[in-house]
């Protein structure tokens, strides 16, 4: 199952301002991602994973965590064990999220 979403951040930025952060994000994604970019490229990354699954969870039983080298590694209790894979690019006003089941 494949899923993708993009996000243009200027668009991003202003709807930031009314989203409830805690209901979106873990903590440690916060604490992890603080640019705008990368905060939008856990956001397409959550975005993609409900595409893959074919329905719209709760988005904290989503997740995205980074190895020591920075690559983003998506986890959640909704994928069942099964293997996942995620690719975030980042260019200009765009960032885009690929995630693979």
């Amino acid at each position: 199952m494949l899923g993708t979403d993009l996000v243009y951040l200027p668009e991003f930025e202003k709807k930031l301002k009314n989203l409830e952060l805690e209901k979106i994000f873990l903590s440690h994604e916060l604490a992890q991602n603080k640019s705008l970019e990368s905060l939008a490229g856990v956001f397409a990354a959550k975005e993609a994973f409900f595409k893959a699954i074919g329905s719209k969870e709760d988005w904290l039983d989503v997740w995205v965590e980074k190895t020591a080298k920075g690559q983003p590694l998506i986890k959640s209790t909704l994928s069942q064990n099964k293997k996942t894979e995620l690719s975030i690019s980042h260019s200009g006003d765009y960032v885009l999220a690929v995630v693979i089941l």
